[in-house]
């Protein structure tokens, strides 16, 4: 008797092509976005692209050995422990002699090959903490007792570093992620609503704090009114896309990022993918993003384990979120954020923490997949007992 055939891989191919794809394209956008200024400002033309594949060669290869981590073992470090090794190196960041400042914002460790962002591995505890602690609780998750006040406990004090860091962006994205995860842990909605109403004034007292962020918000719908000052990068990507066409003037003949658009490498690089690779380009990069965030929420809807579900939810939402806010600044959609395409914009500690997210995801998917695989392969020796 022959064993039932599965056509199931035991690796999500799709999702790991999808990726490499797309940070193929990446590494060669930023090359192109980032040697100019490279060149000029740091001698080396090759910086950027340099920085960004030593930190994807990182995350492959952590994340590569997170493979092999059995699922228990992954449980048992998430939670609590991985999330006050994050909480110290947010802290670390504010020691004097080891944060760094650029920019008028400290936020970064010195590692010496590479400036590390510990908000970005803040994203991804954070995550971690709330799929172990949602799950660990299942069954009571549906009120405020329940999910919202422990789903904020494990937020806020991840917030309030971020916040003293300037980084207005990750506090967003800390808040949209607790929300999604606590939506699909089964928190009712109307909580929902209540916390995210409650949220829009302590978000609209940080930007009234700071009076660019204020010029950011009065002047994203009509950057033309100050396309000098605070309308000026979301007005030259406007340019850049314009004049891409349909097929884009060629990789590396780009004007914008000589000089005229300001972070072409990194928050803006998918202004200069329009320019350079025309509309096409810019459709596969949305393809791209599209397709990864696809794979990695079909990995949720399929998971049966509640952990596995949150876990692929809560990078999922990571993901998207900054893909969507990412787009929707270029298009003057929304005042201007410094938040990264992921796997494509320059930014070495995002690119390390994407891959790693990645990574997890897929891990968790291989074991549903060899347990999807038993009965196939055990069919054989049911047939001669």
């Amino acid at each position: 008797m022959n064993a039932p055939r599965t056509t199931e891989s035991v690796w999500d191919w799709p999702l790991i092509a999808i990726a490499a794809l797309t940070t193929v394209i990446g590494l060669l956008s930023i090359s192109s976005a980032g040697s100019a200024f490279a060149d000029a400002y740091l001698d080396n033309r090759w910086y950027f692209v340099q920085r960004q594949a030593f930190a994807l060669a990182g995350g492959v290869l952590v994340g590569g050995a997170l493979l092999f981590v059995s699922k228990r073992s992954l449980l048992a470090a998430s939670g609590l422990p991985q999330w006050l090794l994050t909480f110290v190196l947010l802290i670390l960041v504010m020691v004097p002699g080891i944060g760094r400042s650029v920019k008028g914002a400290q936020r970064w460790i010195d590692l010496g090959v590479v400036n590390f962002q510990p908000t970005e591995l803040a994203k991804l505890a954070l995550v971690l903490a709330l799929a172990r602690f949602f799950a660990g609780n299942e069954g009571r998750l549906r009120d405020v007792a329940g999910a919202a006040f422990p789903a904020v406990a494990w937020m806020l004090p991840f917030a309030l570093c971020a916040m003293w860091q300037k980084d207005f962006g990750t506090i967003v994205l800390l808040l949209g992620t607790t929300a999604v995860m606590s939506y699909v842990a089964g928190l009712e909605v109307r909580w929902l609503a209540l916390a995210g109403g409650l949220a829009t004034i302590p978000l609209g007292l940080l930007i009234a704090m700071e009076p660019y962020r204020v010029e950011r918000v009065l002047n994203f719908t009509n950057p033309f009114l100050d396309a000098d000052g605070s309308g000026y990068q979301v007005v030259q990507g406007w340019i850049a896309l314009a004049t891409g066409g349909l097929t884009g003037a060629g990789l590396g003949a780009g004007v914008a990022q000589r000089g005229f658009l300001p972070e072409a490498h990194t928050d803006m690089l998918a202004a200069v993918i329009g320019e350079e690779m025309g509309a096409i380009g810019w459709a596969i990069v949305v393809a791209l993003q599209a397709g990864l965030l696809y794979r990695v929420f079909l990995i949720a809807q399929r998971s049966t384990q509640l952990f596995d579900i949150l876990l692929a939810s809560g990078v999922g939402a990571l993901l998207g979120a900054q893909a969507v806010i990412n787009f929707a600044v270029i298009g003057g959609l929304m005042p201007t954020k410094g938040l990264v395409l992921p796997l494509l914009s320059y930014g070495s500690s995002a690119a390390f923490v994407h891959v790693l997210s990645l990574a997890l995801v897929l891990r968790l998917d291989h074991e549903r997949r060899l347990a999807a695989l038993e009965p196939a392969l055990a069919a054989p020796s049911r047939a001669l007992a």
